[in-house]
């Protein structure tokens, strides 16, 4: 289990009660959460490449040096599923069966746990 300290900003969160590092979006809502009480949620999330360590890291550079120096039109790729110099990529992991992906629904249940929000709380993914 991963354990994040964020007393200084975010009190309310208990190491105990945390269990991926999907907390450190998860617990954004937490103030607002206790102070209007949440309806609804929508968010995003970004990945950095260097998520895949230094493999990722290289594939990244070096492709990003290729691309900028003429050597190619887009970046090969190995480490990543598509080239990420000068893209976005639409998902992290795999989809699930209500068309989210894993990563999107880890967040997803660790802010409604961190906020003690009901498992059917509508958070929208855009």
């Amino acid at each position: 289990m991963d354990t994040l300290v964020t007393a200084p900003v975010t009190p309310e969160i208990r190491a105990d009660v945390i269990e991926t590092d999907a907390v450190i979006i998860g617990a954004g809502p937490v103030g607002l959460h206790k102070l209007f009480g949440l309806s609804k949620m929508v968010m995003s999330t970004y990945q950095a490449a260097s998520g895949a360590g230094q493999p990722g890291m290289d594939e990244l550079m070096e492709g990003t040096r290729a691309v900028l120096n003429g050597e190619r039109d887009v970046a090969e790729h190995k480490v990543f599923a598509h080239p990420l110099p000068f893209n976005v990529i639409p998902h992290i992991d795999k989809f699930q069966d209500n068309g989210y992906t894993k990563e999107e629904m880890k967040v997803t249940w660790e802010t409604r746990k961190i906020c003690g929000l009901a498992d059917d709380f509508p958070v929208r993914w855009v």
